[in-house]
């Protein structure tokens, strides 16, 4: 989507959610914000302006986005629910803000909830730790064509088209 129709589909209710969140937790908005960053610079280098697609590298980005949020906010939080409960909003938030068709906005929910399930297990490794795991998560990732196969996917990351 380019930028200016981002601007024209601002929905006023969403914003202001994400104002008072930004008000009531500065310092995950911040840790987001961090995190947001390092995800779109680790797509970027491992996987040169494909990330954006509905396919194998973006389904890598969310599943890091979301794991890389947790990380980022358990630097000022011990609270491992309270952090997760934080990532699940704001990405949740993130794809209601950011319209897809249903069955990518499925994929990239699917995906984010498996980077928040991977945060628990990989949550005590480096960052290129991680991103070595993901990457053979990634290599085991399904295509999907039916709206069925999520639930029955939920421990796999998931793609809808391409090979990269």
């Amino acid at each position: 989507m380019r930028k200016w129709e981002v601007v024209k589909n601002l929905n006023l209710k969403q914003t202001g959610a994400l104002f008072v969140w930004f008000l009531k937790h500065p310092i995950f908005m911040y840790a987001t914000l961090n995190a947001t960053l390092k995800t779109l610079r680790v797509a970027q280098k491992e996987f040169p302006k494909i990330h954006g697609l509905h396919n194998k590298a973006n389904a890598f980005r969310h599943a890091f986005w979301n794991l890389i949020i947790a990380k980022e906010c358990c630097k000022f939080s011990s609270d491992i629910d309270k952090v997760l409960t934080w990532t699940r909003t704001i990405t949740d938030w993130h794809e209601e803000f950011s319209p897809n068709p249903i069955m990518a906005k499925l994929m990239d929910l699917h995906n984010n909830a498996l980077g928040r399930k991977l945060f628990l297990e990989y949550k005590a490794l480096s960052k290129k730790q991680i991103i070595l795991h993901l990457k053979k998560e990634l290599s085991k990732a399904v295509l999907v064509r039916s709206k069925t196969e999520f639930e029955v996917l939920k421990n796999r990351l998931v793609y809808l088209q391409g090979d990269a």
